[in-house]
């Protein structure tokens, strides 16, 4: 079957796909590597379920936490992103911004339970990001 200009964008979408794919693959890594941290300090402080007062315990949660919060719908924006109007530059771009940010969250929140530079970065950058996609797929409406 043959739908008309479904063969000229193929190839962009394709690649769009590809790039999207080691991000996404990236962003899961990062995920289970975040699960993992929090299962060996629950281990180490023998602490089953909460985090049993613990204050590393209690922001390695929160950082998992944070991620699984903010990953998927990120991951969804750049998706549609990737099979609407997007560049593969962009999608590269933004996915390089959106996985910087994450590191720097979490890197920022794992030191301090306060304010910090990484952490702030990290979300901004993360809410700039959603924000941007959202953007450009709302726009796509009035085009």
């Amino acid at each position: 079957m043959h739908i008309p200009g479904i063969v000229f964008f193929a190839p962009r979408i394709r690649h769009n796909l590809v790039v999207l794919g080691v991000i996404t693959a990236l962003s899961s890594l990062w995920i289970v590597w975040l699960a993992l941290r929090v299962s060996r300090l629950r281990w180490h402080f023998a602490t089953g379920i909460g985090d049993g007062g613990h204050p590393e315990l209690e922001r390695a949660i929160r950082v998992h936490a944070n991620a699984v919060e903010i990953t998927p719908i990120t991951l969804l924006l750049l998706l549609m992103a990737a099979l609407t109007t997007a560049r593969q530059s962009e999608i590269i771009a933004l996915g390089t911004l959106f996985l910087a940010g994450r590191l720097l969250h979490a890197w920022g929140l794992s030191h301090s339970a306060g304010p910090s530079f990484a952490r702030a970065s990290g979300m901004i950058l993360n809410f700039l990001m959603i924000g941007i996609l959202a953007g450009q797929l709302i726009a796509i409406l009035f085009r």
